[in-house]
């Protein structure tokens, strides 16, 4: 079986966020995998990419709190994010996340060749929830096609992540408690089917 890394990106634990990381957790673990939960809201990490990281690069260190999480992910066989989407996009505190610790000589980099993946022998599974229904997103004209594309291309492909699988559900501010449920179904069998 596998390593997981899964990332919850909510700041409430009791959400249908919180619950769907809590479920596909359960589940891999009772399918023999090893999973470490990380919970960005309930962790000490600082997830805003400031001066003092540009400084520790530029002499070739990593600081402190970085090394740790890089060490998770480096653990990791896959990546599981469970998040909500906010204006069109993965919450800011997981944009941070991913912006201090998915550096170049870690995540990614140059050689002569260019852009080389270096998480490439892993794979990563998202589940998100939209507050709003589908026909606001369709009256906005949002290209729900291309909705994932900056987390897909930009940010895991571009790290060598190919295998990709997500998961979403719109509308779970208004839905019923059978709905969200149906919901987290949904996202824990798909995670489990997609792991193993």
């Amino acid at each position: 079986m596998s390593t997981v890394l899964l990332v919850l990106a909510h700041p409430n634990p009791d959400s249908l966020n919180g619950a769907t990381a809590k479920s596909i957790e359960r589940a891999l673990t009772e399918k023999g995998h090893e999973v470490r939960m990380k919970d960005l809201y309930r962790t000490d990490f600082n997830p805003i990419l400031g001066f003092k990281d540009f400084g520790a690069w530029q002499e070739g260190r990593v600081p402190d709190d970085v090394a740790k999480e890089q060490k998770d992910i480096a653990w990791a066989d896959a990546l599981v994010f469970v998040y909500p989407i906010w204006w069109h996009e993965r919450p800011a505190i997981l944009k941070g996340w991913i912006d201090r610790t998915f550096t170049k000589g870690f995540a990614w980099d140059f050689d002569d060749n260019g852009r080389v993946g270096k998480l490439k022998d892993k794979k990563a599974f998202i589940a998100a929830t939209y507050g709003s229904p589908e026909p606001i997103y369709n009256e906005l004209d949002v290209d729900m096609e291309n909705l994932f594309s900056s987390v897909e291309k930009g940010t895991l492909a571009f790290c060598g992540i190919k295998e990709t699988k997500f998961v979403d559900e719109f509308g779970v501010l208004m839905q019923d408690r059978e709905a969200n449920e149906k919901y987290l179904k949904r996202a824990t069998e798909a995670a489990v089917a997609f792991l193993n």
